[in-house]
């Protein structure tokens, strides 16, 4: 009696090898090992990267097919969805009767000037007060005596001075404070990115994690996103039963014929490529410990998958980097643009990210500001 075969091929008849050398475009489909296996990034076809043009978009972040788009800051003083469209740049605007005003410039409330008109004979403007007619002479302020650094302001008086621009990144009121230049860091979630190094709209780079394997950065055609590209049953030489698609699913690549007239059925081998044995071969299955892996799927050497287990949170399966072990990469403070206070690293412990100057706070996104 002849000893059955290893788990992997042992002996395949002649005609098997012969076939095995040729790539057949096997009938294949994918089924899934459940919805938190599947990404949208998961290979080209499944998910199209969109525009913020497609979006309708000029501003703030956008959820797309593929996850969120982010679509650019406003310059102050106006802000995203501050008018009628929620994702444009837009502020109220105020006329020259709802601001009192009776002559001279004043600004709209989103960095236009409007006229207001003149004072009649023997009148100045300014002379009842900013922008009211009255017979008293107004002396107007500076820029320098408002303390305005950039922008727009008015000379208290009756006209609008411009104090000047900023040097970019920057922009005025960039930081949240009217009439300052300044900058605000767009964080790695409303930048849409989950992986990698990116801008901060600022001058600064930020570090948006890894990716828990299989995926990989930008694996699935998306810039700092975490995706994986699918493979097939042909692109691996697998002519018969299951084989992982290397992004969490699985592939059924058909069955092997059975011989009739008293010949032995053939068998599936192999974790890909897998072909049939057409001699009256076995093939023993092998275990998870024996494949090295401690979690998630993998394949059992005679073309079947085979689940091995669960990580206990906050490990995840891949998550330290070895495919099929239980492992936490933790985030840094660089990776969430923190440069105070402490937080969570993410795979249980905490992270120290320093502390503020003199007179700066940390603020809620651990950032110190004046």
């Amino acid at each position: 009696m002849r000893a059955p075969a290893p788990l992997h091929l042992a002996r395949l008849g002649a005609a098997a090898l012969v076939v095995a050398l040729f790539t057949l475009a096997a009938s294949c489909s994918r089924t899934s090992l459940g919805p938190e296996d599947l990404s949208l990034d998961a290979g080209p076809g499944t998910c199209a990267a969109v525009t913020c043009a497609s979006l309708h978009a000029s501003c703030g972040t956008v959820e797309g097919a593929c996850g969120p788009v982010f679509c650019g800051k406003c310059d102050a003083p106006r802000t995203c969805g501050g008018g009628a469209d929620p994702h444009a740049c837009d502020c109220p605007r105020t006329t020259c009767a709802e601001a009192g005003a009776e002559c001279g410039q004043i600004l709209d409330g989103c960095d236009g000037v409007i006229e207001c008109g003149a004072c009649r004979p023997g009148e100045i403007c300014g002379g009842g007060g900013p922008n009211r007619c009255g017979p008293s002479p107004c002396t107007p302020t500076s820029c320098a005596a408002q303390g305005a650094g950039c922008g727009k302001v008015s000379d208290r008086c009756s006209k609008v001075v411009e104090c000047g621009g900023c040097a970019a990144p920057d922009t005025c009121g960039g930081a949240g404070v009217v009439n300052q230049c300044g900058c605000t860091p767009i964080g790695c979630s409303e930048l849409g990115a989950d992986c990698g190094a990116v801008g901060d709209t600022c001058g600064g780079t930020l570090h948006c994690g890894t990716c828990a394997l299989p995926q990989s950065c930008g694996g699935g055609g998306l810039a700092n996103r975490c995706g994986c590209s699918p493979t097939s049953c042909a692109a691996e030489g697998a002519r018969c039963g299951q084989i992982l698609d290397r992004c969490g699913g699985v592939l059924s690549c058909g069955g092997c014929d059975e011989h009739g007239h008293g010949k032995p059925k053939s068998v599936c081998v192999g974790v890909g490529p897998t072909v049939c044995s057409e001699e009256d071969e076995t093939c023993m299955p092998s275990t998870c410990a024996k494949m090295g892996a401690e979690c998630g799927p993998t394949n059992d050497g005679c073309a079947h998958i085979m689940p091995c287990g669960d990580c206990q949170a906050p490990a995840t399966c891949g998550g330290g980097g070895v495919q099929n072990h239980c492992g936490c990469t933790p985030i840094t403070c660089g990776d969430v643009g923190a440069t105070c206070g402490q937080l969570p690293d993410g795979c249980g412990g905490a992270l120290e990210c320093g502390a503020c100057l003199s007179g700066e706070v940390c603020g809620p996104k651990h950032v110190c500001t004046k």
